[in-house]
């Protein structure tokens, strides 16, 4: 039985990633997925959002839907959503990780990923958002 739904999303952003806004969006996220019992990792390269989001359902689907109506976020592309048993990112009510720290776009060139085949794409985010998961936890 499925108990934990996702999405994994791409938006563009005029925000900076580290500035001052950035740390705004991160402190709001961090509430609001407290309230909602949602956890998850936000990766913020150059224009670029990459963020899985997981929780029950019905607050994900309202905190999704109050993220495609923000104006720091254009474009919003679902990557891949869907259900599952237990949580990727558990023990972060936002991770957060910024080109300084690692680069998705390198990650992307370097691994073999089909850019046409969005489910493939969003594994290979999904990896990525991992790697740097692990890499802040210490491991």
């Amino acid at each position: 039985m499925f108990d934990i739904s996702f999405i994994l999303y791409r938006s563009e952003t005029d925000v900076a990633p580290g500035s001052p806004m950035a740390r705004q969006i991160l402190s709001e996220a961090e509430a609001r997925n407290a309230a909602n019992d949602l956890t998850g990792f936000l990766h913020h390269e150059e224009n670029f959002f990459f963020q899985w989001l997981e929780g029950p359902a019905a607050p994900l689907e309202e905190v999704a839907m109050m993220i495609q109506r923000d104006p720091r976020h254009r474009y919003m592309t679902f990557l891949w959503r869907g259900a599952a048993d237990d949580r990727q990112f558990g023990e972060w009510r936002m991770g957060y990780s910024t080109h300084d720290d690692d680069s998705i776009m390198t990650w992307l060139a370097q691994n073999p990923v089909a850019q046409r085949e969005k489910r493939a794409y969003a594994s290979s985010v999904l990896a990525f958002l991992q790697r740097r998961n692990e890499a802040a936890r210490g491991r």
